[in-house]
C-alpha cells in the first residue's frame, strides 16, 4: 500500500502529507436501481488478485452525515486494521458507485462491490478487486516480535544521521553521515582512525579497492582518499548541480534518501549519478572515460559482470551497458522508478521497484525469467544472493524475504516489523537486517536490527531504537559484516557493533 502518505506516499483520502486526494461534501444521489449511500453502509471485504497471486483487504464504510461515508480501510498482510482514510461522498449512477479514487459495480443480488484497485494504491497494474458484504472484518493480530534482545559491542558517535549504512574492508568501517563526514573505525575497538570532511552530505557508502577510499557526496564530487590515513588523493566534479532531497513532507518528494555507490571493476569506477549519468571513471587521476545518460537519477550502485554494466534508474528502466564503451545493449522497463543495485546469480539478474516487484531479468537480452509481487510494497532493498537463494527486504511490507534464485519460489517470509530498505548482510548461518520507521506513520511499524537463521528466517535476537517525535528514524541503511562482528550506522547519529 506504498501509496504515499508521508513513506506511503498517500494513501489515504482526505489529507496526507499535505496532498488533497479527495475532498469530502455531500453530493446528490443518483439512485435509479435504488441505491442508496445507507445499502453501501457495512463491511466489505474480499480478495485482490493479480499475477497468479491473491490478497485479502477489507473496507467499512459508516455513515457519517449529510450523505457522506466514513471509509476505513483495512489490509490484514499489512497489519492494517480498521485506519480511517476519509469522510467521502459517494455518486450513484445505478449500479455504478464511486468514492475517491473507489470506483465499483454494485451487484444487488450477490450483494457484492466489484472493480479495480486506484492506482495511488497499486500502482501500474488493474489489480481486479471483488468485495462482499460481511457481518465484520476477521483480522489477524501481528504476533510478538519472539527473540532475545541483544546488546553492542561498541558504540561510536558520529554526531549526525547516517543514512547509507556501514561498509567493511581490511578491518575498518566506514560510515558517512549527513554533515558530510566520512569517518573510519577500527571493527574490533570502534575507535576513530580518520574523518574526512566533504562538500555535501553522504548519502553514499565508500568503496575501498586497495590503499583508496572513493565515495560520492551530494555536492555531486567524487572523491578519492587514502585508505589509511583518510587524506584526499584527488575529486572531481561528477554532477553538474548538488544534489537536492525534500523530505518525506513535501508534496514533491520523490524518497529518494540514497545516492550511489562507486563500484570498482576491471581497473574503472562506475558512478551513478543524481541527475541520471552513469559515468565509466579512471580511478588514477579520476579521468572520465565515458558516460551514459539515463532519462532520470541513478541512486544505487551499478553491477558488473562480464564486460557489461547493469545499473537501475529512476525513469523506470534496468539498463545494461558495454563497460569498455558505454554503449547500450539492451534495457528493460520495471515500470516505476528502480533504486536499488541489481543483484547477480549467475545468468540472472535480481533487482525489484517501486511497481511492487521483484524480479530475476536474463542478463543476455533483459528479458524477464520469473517474477514475484510483493504486496503494497515498494522494492528499495539490494538483494543479497548466497548459494542459490535471494535475501531482499521490503518496505511496507516490513518483511524480509527469501527467494530461490533460479525460480522465484519462496522459502521463507519474515516480518521484520520495519521498512527493510538496505541490503541484508549474509553469514553461511544468518541474515542481518536493519529497519526504519517513522512515528505517527499509517502503518505501526518499528525501528531496529534484526538477526535471522538463514534457513527458516526465524528471529534470533533483535535491537529496538525508541522513535523520536517526527521524522524517519532506525536503520535505513545496509549493514556490513567483518572481524566475527556485525556493523549498522543509525539515523540517530551512531555506528553499531553486535557480536552475529
Amino acid at each position: 500500500m506504498e501509496a504515499k502518505i508521508q513513506r506511503m506516499k498517500g494513501i489515504t483520502l482526505v489529507l496526507i502529507g499535505g496532498t488533497v486526494l479527495a475532498s469530502a461534501g455531500a453530493r446528490d444521489e443518483q439512485p435509479t436501481s435504488g441505491l442508496t449511500t445507507a445499502a453501501l453502509a457495512g463491511a466489505w471485504q474480499g480478495m485482490l488478485s493479480h499475477a497468479g497471486e491473491t490478497q485479502t483487504y477489507g473496507m467499512e464504510l459508516e455513515p457519517a452525515g449529510d450523505g457522506t461515508l466514513r471509509v476505513k480501510v483495512s489490509v490484514p498482510i499489512l497489519y492494517l486494521a480498521h485506519r480511517e482514510m476519509g469522510q467521502l461522498a459517494p455518486q450513484i449512477d445505478g449500479n455504478n458507485v464511486s468514492f475517491g479514487p473507489f470506483k465499483f459495480l454494485y451487484d444487488a443480488d450477490a450483494k457484492t462491490l466489484s472493480g479495480t484497485m486506484p492506482g495511488m494504491i497499486v500502482p501500474v497494474y488493474e489489480v481486479p478487486v471483488r468485495l462482499h458484504r460481511v457481518d465484520h472484518l476477521d483480522l489477524p493480530e501481528r504476533p510478538p516480535l519472539v527473540a532475545p534482545l541483544a546488546s553492542p559491542v561498541w558504540t561510536f558517535d558520529a554526531g549526525s544521521p547516517l543514512w547509507p549504512g556501514a561498509r567493511f574492508a581490511e578491518g575498518t568501517v566506514y560510515a558517512g553521515a549527513d554533515d558530510g563526514s566520512l569517518h573510519a573505525l577500527d571493527a574490533r575497538s570502534g575507535r576513530k582512525r580518520w574523518s574526512f570532511r566533504a562538500g555535501g552530505a553522504i548519502r553514499t557508502r565508500p568503496t575501498v579497492a586497495g590503499a583508496d577510499v572513493f565515495f560520492q557526496a551530494d555536492d555531486g564530487v567524487l572523491y578519492r582518499l587514502d585508505a589509511r590515513t583518510g587524506g584526499e588523493r584527488w575529486h572531481v566534479k561528477v554532477a553538474e548541480k548538488p544534489a537536492v532531497r525534500l523530505g518525506p513532507g513535501d508534496p514533491k518528494s520523490r524518497f529518494d534518501d540514497f545516492g550511489a555507490d562507486v563500484t570498482e571493476a576491471g581497473g574503472r569506477l562506475f558512478v551513478g549519478t543524481h541527475d541520471g549519468r552513469l559515468l565509466a571513471v579512471d580511478p588514477a587521476q579520476g579521468r572520465r572515460v565515458w558516460e551514459f545518460a539515463a532519462r532520470d537519477s541513478v541512486v544505487a550502485a551499478p553491477a558488473v559482470d562480464s564486460g557489461r554494466v547493469f545499473f537501475g534508474s529512476f525513469d523506470g528502466n534496468v539498463y545494461a551497458l558495454d563497460t569498455a564503451t558505454g554503449q547500450l545493449l539492451w534495457k528493460h522497463d520495471m515500470k516505476a522508478p528502480v533504486t536499488s543495485t541489481p543483484a547477480i546469480d549467475r545468468d540472472l539478474l535480481l533487482i525489484g521497484s517501486r511497481a511492487y516487484d521483484f524480479e530475476a531479468i536474463r542478463s543476455s537480452n533483459g528479458e524477464t525469467a520469473w517474477a514475484r509481487y510483493i504486496w503494497f510494497s515498494w522494492v528499495e532493498s539490494s538483494a543479497t544472493v548466497r548459494d542459490g537463494v535471494a535475501y531482499v527486504g521490503s518496505s511496507d511490507a516490513a518483511a524480509l524475504f527469501a527467494f530461490d534464485a533460479r525460480n522465484g519460489r519462496t522459502r521463507w517470509r519474515t516480518d521484520v516489523y520495519g521498512w527493510a530498505w538496505g541490503r541484508p548482510s549474509v553469514t553461511d548461518r544468518r541474515v542481518f537486517v536493519g529497519t526504519a520507521a517513522e512515528n505517527g506513520y499509517l502503518i505501526d511499524h518499528r525501528a531496529g536490527i534484526i538477526a535471522l537463521d538463514r534457513g527458516s528466517g526465524r528471529p534470533l535476537w533483535h535491537y529496538d531504537v525508541k522513535a523520536t517525535a517526527t521524522g524517519t528514524y532506525g536503520f535505513p541503511g545496509s549493514s556490513a559484516v567483518g572481524e566475527e562482528l556485525v556493523f549498522f550506522a543509525g539515523l540517530d547519529g551512531h555506528v553499531y557493533a553486535f557480536k552475529p
